[in-house]
């Protein structure tokens, strides 16, 4: 009997914890394992926030993939299309030539992109937050505008430099923009050229809170904070244009600015439109909570499985049904174990269990010893979110050799905002995001 193919489309945390897990059992002759992956490495996301504001090192929040999957085949490329009735993936090489895999298992791990909307400009002008490349560039970018601005003479053209728009007041554009305006403080306190000069840093996010996923309260320091700072929060407000070098915004203001960073949610890869999986309203794969891909009757594709971004995937744990777990890094990775149990169930014929997860809570972290946190239930912030932060993303991050630069950083960096290295990106990022608003609206346009 040959040992089954398992297809894991995808290594960000969910695929790659999932490699991981099966290592042993690949390692073993029990599986045959292939991962699809573009990039050459995993990317710790949860420290973007700090590659932008210079207090982690780019290198520190990547982990190379070819030592630690040894034990499996890494094509380096992206999914074209799955027949999951045939058990074929069609992949494209990173040489543009196309390869069919056949497998006994997929599992659609292929993480999310930047969810982007039709306005106009934005496609242009707008830089994402999903990538260390795009954390590393807006880093250097906002360094390099206000060089510009101590360097013109030109008050108007001075004004738009010093002018910083975020869109988004989830976790992620309440970290970002935190961190970045903590390095610009002190990055702008170097040039006497500016002496007086006051920066604006615009939030704009359409609800009616910032980091909703923390409790009320606790949205409402963190808001109190950022005002704080000097970082002016829109509430119930959008984007209506981004053309001409400037903002526009719903409540009839308009921002010159050279720097418009959208950190507006994620949606799930679009090349699950190329795939025959069932969907759910929001696009991503429907499954049960084995992590298999069901239909709306219930009824299971052989050999098909999701999680992370991807995987809508029913909350048994939840008070109110239908609930379904948010997709994180902290659902990811369990959902990895579970994922490679049921691997090994499905083959010797055993009853597969199901994925239960109470949360453990919600991090975020400001920068500067600031941050907001939720740990079983009890609430914190300031210094002790800060430092509860910070010790699980040093347990977290799957390299330990990392783990110790990351610590040594923290604390050689003295808690204050520093010039980090330059990742050296491969492309320039805006290019990342308009990639993303293209597949979108070719999906909305095909009525996908």
């Amino acid at each position: 009997m040959t040992e089954p193919h398992i297809l894991i489309l995808g290594a960000g945390f969910a695929g790659f914890t999932l490699a991981r897990a099966l290592r042993r059992d690949a390692a073993a002759g029990r599986v045959r394992l292939t991962v699809v992956e573009s990039q050459p490495y995993l990317t710790y996301k949860p420290l973007l926030p700090e590659v932008a504001g210079g207090e982690t090192q780019p290198r520190d929040t990547v982990v190379p993939l070819h030592r630690p999957l040894k034990n499996a085949e890494v094509i380096a490329g992206a999914l074209e299309s799955v027949d999951t009735g045939a058990k074929v993936a069609v992949v494209r090489s990173l040489d543009g030539s196309e390869r069919r895999v056949q497998y006994d298992h997929v599992v659609f791990a292929l993480g999310a992109i930047t969810k982007t909307l039709p306005i106009p400009g934005l496609a242009d002008n707008a830089i994402g937050f999903s990538s260390v490349e795009e954390a590393a560039y807006l880093r250097d970018h906002v360094l390099e505008r206000i060089r510009f601005a101590a360097s013109t003479s030109d008050a108007a053209e001075r004004k738009r430099a010093l002018t910083f728009v975020f869109v988004g007041g989830g976790y992620t554009g309440v970290e970002a923009i935190a961190e970045l305006q903590r390095l610009a403080s002190s990055e702008i306190a170097r040039y006497r050229e500016l002496d007086g000069e006051r920066m604006e840093w615009l939030l704009i996010e359409v609800a009616g809170r910032i980091a909703a996923e923390l409790p009320e309260q606790l949205s409402a320091w963190t808001l109190r904070l950022l005002r704080r700072r000097g970082i002016r929060v829109l509430l119930k407000t959008e984007v209506k244009t981004v053309e001409h070098g400037a903002v526009v915004l719903s409540n009839g203001e308009t921002h010159p600015a050279d720097t418009l960073v959208w950190v507006a949610g994620v949606t799930p890869n679009p090349v699950l439109d190329r795939a025959d999986v069932p969907r759910g309203p929001k696009g991503h794969v429907q499954c049960n909570a084995r992590l298999q891909a069901v239909r709306d009757d219930g009824s299971t594709l052989d050999g098909v499985w999701a999680l992370g971004d991807d995987a809508q995937v029913p909350d048994l744990t939840a008070e109110k049904q239908p609930a379904y777990y948010p997709p994180n890094a902290q659902n990811a990775i369990r959902e990895a174990r579970v994922l490679a149990e049921n691997l090994r169930r499905a083959a010797s014929g055993r009853e597969l269990i199901e994925y239960r997860h109470r949360t453990l809570g919600t991090l975020a972290s400001y920068g500067g010893m600031k941050g907001a946190a939720v740990v079983r239930g009890i609430p914190l912030r300031g210094p002790a979110a800060w430092a509860v932060d910070k010790v699980y993303h040093a347990i977290a991050l799957p390299s330990l050799s990392r783990r110790f630069r990351l610590v040594l950083g923290w604390v050689g960096n003295g808690l204050t905002p520093r010039d980090a290295a330059p990742v050296g990106t491969v492309r320039e990022p805006r290019a990342r995001f308009r990639e993303a608003a293209e597949a979108q609206s070719k999906a909305a346009a095909r009525g996908e």
